[in-house]
């Protein structure tokens, strides 16, 4: 762009525009009692007019180049082209800038090297200019360089370098977030200010791996993905898609391109196994873009996304309990269950399960384990899956089974298919592979219904079937819980390689159970409410809460005889379990 040559000019930023003032010559003006980086620069653009940058041009404006020498810390040539860039206020070529000094071209590229300092102090940054004949490089300011010098102050770039992982897609977030939300931000200016983050932490695995690509539009879609996995990851919302690329990027040929090579998974990105299609409901999507782990893991293992987008985390992050989260319990069982939940805890430890998995792939087997753990209320059936979860380092992710029935056709199936969908892709991003746990899932594993007839037996079925073959495909760990065997669907019995019973503990159990509930009490006594009462885990548990509230509230522990008055309120029968001997 030229910038229109006129008898006085006044840089005025956006409250007047030129000023015509014919009557007066450069010679005449004089200069202010005190300088403005404002005024400084007017007068320099002012006498820069068809000045040939000539010796008696640069001794006319001695006075005010040292004042911006010093405020701004730029070289002469350098506040000469901020003066001509600040009035152009767009993108002014070599020839734009020679036109205005009566310059040829050459001349002016004679100073290129110390204008394009100006790009490497991030005063400016490059951009083509249209011009006859095609587009000429040139470059423009950036905004934040108005800003500053309409308040009379030196610009000072934002620290670019030096940066941890989590402080550049920090500051990445933030630049980009910042500027989509901005009408006036052009997008090819946040490409040329993410070249240059980038190219300031060559030491981050990210950055490196981005400058290895020589195509600008590459290296600012790997970055765009990466803003887009701090936003979103791990909910429903993570995959930039193809219609946010198609908006941001210009319509010309070599993006037009990157448009056909992403669908058809040949752009390099995906070739290198840097980006892949969104798996959704088992499907990839061809119309969204993630980062796969291989980037993840290589070249942002250091960095912990903000979910700064995610305004309701998905259900499966919801119901995603870390199992640094679980606190350690003490459990007790019935020998024939401790044999079991034993085993099944060092099956499922992160040292063992790999290899199982790795022989029964070998063989042609299955290699999920999907495990029913049933029995009377109150035994310990969830506490022992979180106490697995615990020992084997496996965070779980906990279905809301009653969140998974819609009142919309199909909506119910479509819901336990995402389950599934999630949890494979909890897997697949997770170092350690975590738990499926339907808890209390008698209402999806009853029998199905037979002559469906109703809308909702139609759902059911639908439902059932889903898991079933999910269950049947299943590469993780899946445990379910319930209380009502008696209605399990035979096909599901099949599904479930390890099935553990959970009785009512015994006498001794309970004993130990009491003891570790009321800490305060004799063996003796424990074994005595454990003869009299035949309570499970769950129930005397409840009894210790209420004997710990009483005492908050009275400050003194409950007797023996008013835990047992406890334990009567306890029975909705008020009968208590009638034993064979004599109580000692």
């Amino acid at each position: 762009m030229n910038i229109r040559k006129r008898p006085v000019r006044r840089l005025n930023f956006g409250v007047e525009e030129f000023e015509d003032c014919p009557s007066k010559t450069k010679d005449e003006f004089k200069e202010p009692a005190t300088w403005t980086i404002i005024t400084a620069l007017d007068r320099i653009l002012d006498m820069a007019q068809d000045s040939q940058l000539s010796d008696e041009f640069w001794e006319s404006v001695k006075n005010p180049l040292a004042f911006l020498n010093k405020e701004l810390g730029l070289t002469n040539v350098q506040i000469v082209a901020l003066a001509m860039l600040v009035e152009a206020g767009e993108p002014m070529s070599w020839k734009g800038m020679g036109n205005y000094l009566d310059c040829s071209r050459l001349s002016i590229m004679v100073y290129s090297e110390e204008i394009e300092e100006l790009v490497t102090k991030r005063w400016a940054i490059h951009k083509g200019v249209h011009e006859i004949g095609g587009i000429s490089e040139g470059m423009v300011l950036v905004r934040d360089v108005i800003t500053a010098l309409r308040h009379n102050k030196p610009f000072v770039p934002e620290k670019i370098d030096g940066l941890n992982e989590q402080q550049f897609v920090d500051k990445l977030e933030r630049h980009i977030e910042k500027n989509m939300n901005d009408h006036n931000a052009v997008f090819d200016d946040d490409e040329e200010w993410m070249l240059q983050i980038a190219k300031a932490n060559p030491h981050l695995p990210l950055c490196h791996e981005v400058l290895r690509f020589d195509n600008i539009h590459v290296q600012s879609l790997l970055l765009l993905i990466v803003v887009d996995y701090a936003q979103w990851e791990g909910s429903d919302g993570e995959g930039l898609t193809f219609q946010t690329i198609d908006r941001l990027y210009p319509d010309e040929y070599e993006c037009e391109f990157m448009r056909e090579r992403l669908r058809d998974g040949s752009h390099p990105l995906i070739q290198c196994g840097y980006i892949e299609y969104k798996c959704v409901e088992g499907q990839a999507d061809a119309e969204q873009y993630m980062l796969t782990r291989k980037a993840k893991v290589e070249l942002l293992s250091a960095y912990k996304p903000s979910h700064s987008k995610c305004r309701s985390r998905r259900p499966d992050d919801r119901c995603l309990k870390s199992h640094k989260a679980i606190k350690e319990k003490s459990l007790f069982f019935n020998i024939s269950e401790q044999e079991q939940i034993d085993r099944l805890t060092c099956l499922l430890s992160t040292e063992t399960l790999p290899s199982i998995q790795k022989r029964l792939e070998e063989q042609s087997m299955r290699k999920g384990f999907a495990c029913l753990f049933y029995g009377a209320p109150g035994t310990g059936k969830t506490e022992t899956v979180l106490q697995i979860a615990r020992q084997t380092g496996r965070d779980l992710m906990q279905v809301d089974i009653a969140g998974l029935r819609d009142k919309w056709v199909g909506e119910s199936e479509k819901n336990i298919k995402e389950v599934f969908a999630r949890y494979r892709r909890l897997c697949k991003n997770s170092e350690v592979m975590p738990i499926l746990f339907f808890n209390e899932a008698d209402a999806i594993i009853n029998k199905r219904t037979e002559n469906v007839e109703h809308s909702v037996d139609k759902m059911d079925n639908a439902m059932q079937n889903i898991i079933l073959q999910e269950i049947e495909d299943l590469d993780g760990i899946l445990i379910a819980t319930t209380n009502l065997t008696s209605n399990l669907d035979k096909a599901f019995e099949r599904r479930f390689l390890y099935k553990v019973e959970f009785h009512k503990p015994d006498t001794d159990v309970k004993t130990k159970i009491w003891c570790s509930m009321l800490k305060d009490i004799s063996v003796d006594d424990a074994r005595r409410l454990a003869l009299r009462f035949d309570f499970s885990g769950g129930q005397i548990e409840n009894i210790a809460r209420k004997r710990t509230v009483d005492y908050i509230l009275s400050g003194k522990f409950a007797s023996l005889d008013e835990i047992e008055e406890y334990c009567h309120a306890e029975l909705l029968s008020g009968k208590e379990r009638r034993s064979i001997g004599f109580i000692s």
